[in-house]
């Protein structure tokens, strides 16, 4: 059966009209108002990235990379000395490929490592007058047959922060006597008795060499028979051996080693008496009493634990959270102060390529034909001419008329940015060519709207996605350039005093075998700094792309 029509009234119908009312019949009708606030579109795309977990992470870290390189050099207690003691930067050669250290108490972390030595370098170790231990035993192995011979090795703990006693150190009358003072507050005393003070005064007695080498080592060697062609090779040996300020820790008597039955003197061990016991050769005056200085030309010549002495001058002890360079040099506020430059240096640098390729792909795209034909070719040659031709004939040019850092930084700018900016611009391009006849930019045209307004609202926002992902990739795209530029040694930022991620990263290859750690550092934070900002860039693309509006949902 066909189905009946349903008639609400009508004038057969059962229903009274009084039943039937009008729903507005005394009330005006309007809009109502909106509940919420407008939501714009820069708003819009940040709370859509905040939905980007990943992204999100990345921009976290990036920002904790900045405050790094800006704090860092800042808060470091090396900066306050650097231009005082460290002109160019705080170095200490004393503390040359320290590993890293946060505690010496600590299990890991705390700036040892396990090596094998021979006999000859335990022995003379274990008689250290400094007051902290080089060697920690953890075995020993003799090596070897009858018939070619035994050797021991021992394998043991290494310190690297224990550098030992420093000789030679110069100062003032009045600096000495502070330095007196500051020990007899720890309770020590210039006495004849310093077996007690060993390992814990800064100041240590001054040694006299010359008078064993020169006197009983003589009375010794004749003794056992050796010639006199041979003393006299070894007291020449010798002397240059207590003489190498990286023996200075050498305060007793020493003996050449046998090979065989007889004594050489290519090696030394300590010289111990009848009862077993190393004997020191101190200085003692008239009295007796241990003599702590030299002076000469107004000077007090001095010998002191190094590493305490540093801490007592500075007022810090000397740590690396991640060890030092062959050179001596903190490799975390090297880290830092690379950060901070490569940063300003990829931020500046893309900056720059970004208004200029923003504005020529724009206007290139937006009018097209001849316009876009000229501007296209002249942007072919641009892009055709290498970087480092650029920057070689800059880097010449300004070598030339400039001196010091600015020549180099200049010169990497000026190649960076003749070329840098064309990939915008072509990104730029292709996008205003996608959007430019869309219906809702020909409606706006249609109504009047003039270029600019055309331009920067309705087709820049929709293309800003790419442009803003392309603009945040340039970024480590130059920081890499610059890194891999100054690790083939193309860019020399070295000669200019600068530091950058680079610069460390060519370093730590020179010392990779010895000294690993000075290369692992820049490596992880480069590719930590490279996946982030990839994260954090294509974050924005998804955020700024508002054809995915409401895709999330």
């Amino acid at each position: 059966m066909p189905k009946e029509n349903k008639v609400l009234y009508d004038a057969n119908s059962k229903i009274p009209s009084e039943e039937f009312t009008l729903v507005h019949e005394s009330a005006s009708i309007h809009d109502a108002k909106f509940e919420t606030k407008p939501v714009g579109w820069l708003k819009d795309s940040m709370s859509r990235f905040a939905k980007n977990k990943m992204s999100v992470i990345a921009a976290v870290i990036l920002a904790l990379i900045a405050l790094f390189a800006i704090i860092v050099p800042l808060a470091s207690p090396k900066s306050r000395v650097s231009g005082k003691d460290f002109p160019s930067g705080f170095q200490d050669s004393k503390f040359a490929e320290v590993l890293p250290r946060l505690s010496h108490n600590m299990p890991f972390w705390n700036g040892t490592k396990v090596v094998t030595i021979g006999e000859n370098d335990y022995q003379l170790h274990q008689y250290d007058d400094s007051n902290y231990q080089k060697y920690t035993l953890i075995s020993k192995q003799t090596l070897g047959n009858p018939v070619i011979g035994f050797r021991t090795v021992y394998k043991v703990r290494e310190d690297t922060y224990a550098v030992g006693v420093s000789s030679g150190i110069k100062v003032n009358k009045a600096y000495y006597d502070e330095l007196v003072a500051y020990e007899a507050k720890k309770g020590i005393s210039m006495s004849t008795d310093f077996d007690k003070n060993l390992h814990r005064s800064i100041l240590k007695p001054q040694i006299d060499y010359k008078s064993y080498v020169e006197g009983e080592l003589v009375t010794l060697l004749t003794a056992e028979g050796v010639s006199p062609d041979s003393i006299t090779s070894i007291q020449d040996k010798m002397k240059n051996y207590y003489h190498n300020a990286e023996n200075a820790y050498i305060y007793y008597k020493l003996f050449p080693a046998k090979r065989g039955e007889e004594y050489v003197d290519t090696s030394f061990v300590p010289y111990l008496n009848n009862e077993g016991k190393i004997e020191d050769i101190y200085v003692r005056d008239t009295d007796n009493k241990l003599v702590y200085y030299t002076y000469e030309n107004g000077e007090y010549s001095i010998r002191v634990d190094y590493y305490d002495y540093f801490t007592y001058r500075y007022g810090f002890k000397n740590n690396y959270l991640l060890g030092s360079n062959n050179f001596g040099q903190d490799i975390l506020l090297r880290l830092a102060k690379g950060t901070r430059f490569s940063l300003l240096l990829g931020i500046g640098v893309s900056l720059i390529n970004f208004i200029i390729g923003l504005i020529w792909g724009a206007v290139s795209g937006y009018y097209g034909g001849k316009v876009d034909l000229i501007m296209e070719r002249v942007t072919d040659i641009i892009a055709n001419v290498p970087t480092i031709i650029i920057m070689s004939i800059a880097s010449i040019q300004l070598t030339n008329n400039m001196a010091g850092a600015g020549a180099v930084v200049l010169s990497f700018l000026i190649a960076f940015v003749y070329n840098g900016w064309v990939g915008v611009a072509s990104t730029t391009r292709m996008q205003f060519y996608r959007f430019k006849g869309q219906e809702y930019v020909l409606a706006s045209r249609t109504l009047g709207a003039k270029d600019r307004r055309l331009i920067f609202k309705h087709i820049l926002p929709n293309a800003a996605g790419t442009l803003v992902t392309a603009s945040v990739l340039m970024i480590p795209g130059i920081i890499f350039s610059e890194s891999s530029l100054s690790y083939l040694g193309i860019v020399d930022f070295t000669s200019s005093g600068i530091d950058t991620i680079g610069v460390l990263l060519k370093e730590g290859q020179s010392v990779i075998k010895s000294s690993p750690h000075v290369l692992i550092s820049p490596v992880i934070f480069i590719a930590i700094l490279m996946i982030c900002f990839n994260l954090f860039g294509n974050g924005l693309r998804d955020a700024f792309n508002t054809t995915l509006r409401g895709s999330e949902d």
